[in-house]
């Protein structure tokens, strides 16, 4: 009875062994596939999605590095991104899209090369739409577009990411604000800097301090000897008044909005929002 468990256990062991030999060959057969097809991971290098095939290996191991930087620098996660199929979509929209999956972080830039499109395309969300306003946009893509159209597409990402650092180098421009093309909503950015914090509570305590001294000088008030008598001054006048409308003056001003592609001095950010929700600013050009 022994035997036969033992042939009966080693049956299934050998059983066993076949299918995993089995799933691993299959696994390498689609994996090679894949690499044939550029369909698989191939293409994909961290944060720089070569969908298109634009680039060369070595242009792909530079551009990740100078992404890995950016982000150590930045705090964002950046993307850089080529297509050649959209799937129906914008650039804008196909960016923005991209970002909202591969993110886990809600700041950050995708740096998009849309073959499809004939467009190249910055998207931004978070902390990031407030450094890279709608000036500063159009900056980076004017550098931008001499390289993608000489198809130049290595120094066309570059030529982008080194316009991010720089916006965020730069910091956010005074008087920033958010505007919702969707709904003509406003959104001020307001900050407060450590040292501004400091100098508000100084001056904060000088002005106590200064308010308490003249009280106390003025009444020469002496601590733990001093008692109001409220008997004396604690008594209520009442009197009988009416306001009167006398006359109402109304005022209208119309205050006008700013509908200048990117007016406001260089502060002005573009936000709208994308498939998934989330709020994205950015801009694009043709090629």
């Amino acid at each position: 009875m022994t035997k036969i468990r033992m042939r009966k256990l080693l049956v299934r062991v050998w059983c066993i062994c076949c299918l995993c030999c089995l799933f691993l060959t299959g696994t390498r057969g689609v994996s090679a596939q894949n690499a044939a097809d550029g369909t698989g991971d191939s293409q994909e290098t961290g944060h720089v999605a070569d969908d298109a095939g634009l680039l060369t290996e070595a242009q792909r191991a530079d551009l990740l590095e100078a992404v890995t930087e950016a982000e150590q620098q930045t705090g964002w996660n950046l993307y850089a991104v080529t297509t050649l199929d959209a799937g129906g979509k914008s650039a804008q929209a196909y960016a923005d899209d991209f970002f909202d999956a591969s993110s886990d972080n809600e700041s950050g830039v995708v740096l998009l090369i849309d073959m499809d499109n004939r467009e190249i395309y910055i998207s931004t969300a978070g902390e990031a739409i407030r450094y890279l306003t709608d000036t500063r946009l159009d900056t980076i893509l004017d550098n931008a577009y001499g390289y993608v159209s000489d198809g130049d597409y290595a120094n066309c990402f570059s030529e982008m990411l080194s316009g991010v650092t720089r916006a965020y180098e730069q910091g956010v421009p005074d008087g920033q604000y958010n505007y919702d093309v969707e709904t003509g909503k406003i959104s001020v950015y307001r900050s407060v800097t450590p040292l501004e914090a400091v100098i508000a509570v100084l001056a904060a305590l000088v002005a106590g301090i200064g308010v308490f001294a003249v009280i106390v000088g003025r009444y020469r008030l002496k601590f733990g000897g001093y008692t109001y008598d409220y008997h004396r001054f604690g008594s209520v006048n009442v009197t009988d008044e009416k306001d009167v409308l006398v006359n109402t003056v109304v005022t209208h001003r119309r205050i006008p909005r700013n509908t200048g592609g990117s007016g406001g001095g260089g502060s002005r950010s573009s936000v709208h929002t994308g498939s998934s929700g989330a709020r994205h600013g950015g801009g694009g050009r043709k090629f």
